[in-house]
């Protein structure tokens, strides 16, 4: 017997390693390690015709062969010397994770999640999370205990949109739907078919993902190492599709930023020879700094990718560790394709506990909770939030993320606007708004979200003159703000006593010329109209008004981020906009000189352009929205079919196509929510006529 070296094992976990014998002899070593118990170790049972046993997960290998090569594996690995310390061990009680590392580059591509004993697939039982362990120099490093969310995510579509092969667009679909129904918690976007491996890196350094997911083929290369990932370009060159590959040799200098997961859903397309897939492209991701890849051992089936991304992700998304992920679609795919072996493809490998691949956290405001986001209408229903990538997140970055801007300045005030090209009536601006806002919120941000096109509600004080017209002056805007942010309604009320100071000065300067010498005592608003006529200057008056409101929504704070949105900017006067609130509202702000607000406008380009001044626009971020792209429509139109839960089954793909040739250049959101009103109510083959 020889004993190796065995790591600490963590609570409820057993690792097994096989390692090279270090006696000399050309044989290898098993070396086991549990909670409470010394590390055993027992020379590796014979392994005879490894190269058949490989072969067992390829198309046309039957059950019974599984069946054989999985018994054969076990007994191999724990039979003998370790049957019995293994058996003590595995009866110890569930549920426990196990770590399978296998150090001979010989040895690991055999299909190890094959082992079979007593009848039960070994990988499938519900007692114990299996995966495949390694030891990277990369992971010495400290690792955060947790990462703030949202869960950033990049599927890379290796082929363009019309290659047939792979069902990539409803993979994409799919994974869309298990993520972004609960809104905030991720980020996806998606990356068609990349010209060069330069504009892979460029777009993984700059989105920075905590996932990357390649969809695509792979393909070996004979006597040459280990498989590669091959790229056609959507855009052909003038002999045809100039692919390229992307090699394992070429991964540790791909990217700056370093993905904690990789999904390499990908099969080996044209597969010659048993390809090492496992030590090659996926421990070629860990050794980059990885903290996990799930990578696929064999061919698979295009729908039975679909079927293990909806499961793995939806776990995910569920907050489940990596390793019960793919144990769950392991399940799924065990249920869907009985006696087909595709359950054992997908490969889990992982460097150290699979419960810290991915530790996203979320952390809102301590008077709040992520429950409250289920009593907010605005926030639920962004689940049915589709596209807008980029936006997303140039919005989201430019409030919570400083030094992202081209020159590394902090801007604390954001414009969202939005133009229609064929004039519909919308273009999804509160929409981006809200999910920023929720996002913020999770990220420990109070927020505060204010409609300017409702009507203020009338003052409580005898004689009220609050008139309501359609577009407000300046105080009344600032009313209708202090109105909305104390609401009960708001995820993150602010507290109406904080409003106390700022009340007194309004009752106060609203026909005096100056604020009397002393403090004044906090007061409720007596709604009364503000005297032009009085003071000189009266502007001296506002401004005073206004600095107490901005100090006010310091004070409501508590001295965390405030992010306060004012949806339909447009409903205000623009002279009472460019005269008083941009003056000392907006442009305070935006300077910094009113930490720690944040501040959203939202309006239409047809007000932003002559009212927001130019000379301060490199202190102001602008994002804007606009139509969709009728080119957009099929994957946008899937992803919202997943979002609410409906199947885009081939009736419903060739009734969405017929739509599509009905549709100008442009669409807008309104016909998504046309579509939330058609999918789920009639059958697919009603599809086509209702939209009509």
């Amino acid at each position: 017997m020889v004993r190796g070296t065995h790591t600490e094992v963590r609570t409820g976990e057993v690792e097994l390693r096989i390692a090279p014998a270090t006696d000399g002899s050309p044989g290898y070593v098993v070396h086991l390690s549990a909670q409470d118990r010394p590390p055993i170790s027992a020379d590796l049972g014979p392994l005879e015709e490894t190269g058949e046993l490989t072969k067992v997960l390829e198309h046309g290998a039957d059950e019974d062969e599984r069946e054989q090569a999985g018994e054969h594996l076990y007994l191999a690995l724990l039979g003998g010397a370790l049957a019995q310390e293994w058996m003590s061990v595995a009866a110890e009680g569930p549920p426990r994770r196990v770590s399978l590392e296998v150090e001979p580059p010989e040895l690991r591509t055999l299909p190890w999640e094959l082992l079979r004993h007593q009848g039960r697939w070994l990988w499938r039982r519900p007692e114990a999370v299996w995966r495949r362990g390694c030891a990277a120099a990369s992971q010495a490093a400290a690792v955060p205990s947790s990462l703030l969310g949202p869960l950033r995510v990049l599927v890379v579509i290796c082929t363009p949109p019309h290659d047939d092969r792979l069902l990539a667009e409803q993979e994409l679909a799919t994974i869309s739907g298990a993520l972004e129904r609960s809104p905030g918690r991720t980020y996806l976007d998606v990356l068609d078919a990349p010209a060069d491996a330069a504009v892979l890196a460029e777009r993984i350094d700059k989105l920075r993902p905590h996932v990357v997911h390649y969809i695509g083929h792979g393909m070996p290369r004979a006597g040459r190492g280990s498989p590669v990932l091959v790229f056609t370009p959507a855009e052909a060159g003038p002999s045809g599709p100039d692919t390229w590959e992307l090699e394992a040799e070429a991964i540790a200098d791909l990217t700056l930023w370093k993905p904690l997961l990789v999904v390499l859903n990908a099969c080996h397309s044209g597969r010659a020879d048993p390809a090492d897939w496992v030590g090659g492209m996926a421990q070629a991701f860990l050794d980059a700094g990885a903290r996990a890849v799930v990578s696929m051992q064999d061919d698979i089936a295009s729908q039975c990718a679909v079927t293990f991304s909806h499961t793995f992700y939806e776990a995910l998304g569920a907050d489940r560790p990596v390793d019960e992920a793919v144990a769950a679609a392991r399940s799924e795919l065990a249920r869907r394709a009985p006696r087909s072996g595709v359950w054992a493809l997908p490969v889990l490998l992982t460097c150290g506990d699979p419960q810290s691949v991915l530790p996203i956290a979320f952390a809102p405001p301590p008077t709040a909770s992520v429950q409250d986001i289920l009593r907010c209408k605005q926030y639920v229903d962004l689940g049915r939030f589709v596209g807008r990538a980029d936006e997303r997140r140039q919005a989201w970055w430019a409030l919570d993320n400083p030094g992202q801007s081209a020159d590394g300045t902090d801007r604390p005030v954001l414009v969202i606007s939005g133009h229609s090209q064929a004039n519909f009536a919308r273009t999804g601006k509160s929409w981006l708004t809200n999910w920023c806002l929720i996002t913020w919120f999770l990220r420990g941000h109070r927020v505060v979200s204010v409609n300017l096109a409702k009507r203020p509600a009338p003052s409580a004080q005898a004689g009220d003159t609050n008139v309501y017209t359609k577009h407000k002056d300046w105080l009344t805007t600032l009313r209708l703000i202090r109105q909305e942010a104390t609401s009960p309604e708001q995820l993150c009320p602010l507290p109406a006593q904080a409003f106390g100071e700022f009340n007194a000065v309004v009752n106060h300067l609203v026909e005096a010329p100056v604020l009397p010498n002393g403090t004044l005592e906090p007061a409720d608003d007596e709604g009364r109209r503000f005297n032009d006529e009085i003071g000189d200057p009266y502007d001296r008056r506002k401004e005073r008004i206004v600095s107490a409101f901005l100090q006010a929504l310091q004070k409501a704070s508590d001295g965390r981020p405030l992010v306060v949105a004012l949806d339909h900017t447009e409903s205000i006067m623009q002279g009472a906009f460019t005269q008083v609130l941009y003056r000392w509202l907006v442009r305070p702000i935006a300077y910094g000189q009113a930490p720690p607000l944040r501040l959203i406008l939202v309006a239409p380009d047809s007000w932003v352009g002559p009212t927001l001044p130019e000379t301060d626009s490199h202190m102001i971020t602008r994002v804007r929205v606009g139509d969709f792209d009728s080119a957009q429509f099929m994957r946008l139109a899937r992803l919202y079919g997943s979002r609410l839960g409906v199947p885009t089954d081939d009736t419903v793909v060739k009734a969405l196509e017929g739509i599509h040739q009905a549709l100008d250049q442009h669409f807008s959101v309104e016909l998504f929510a046309q579509l939330a009103g058609i999918l789920p109510q009639w059958g697919a083959a009603d599809l086509q006529e209702a939209w009509r």
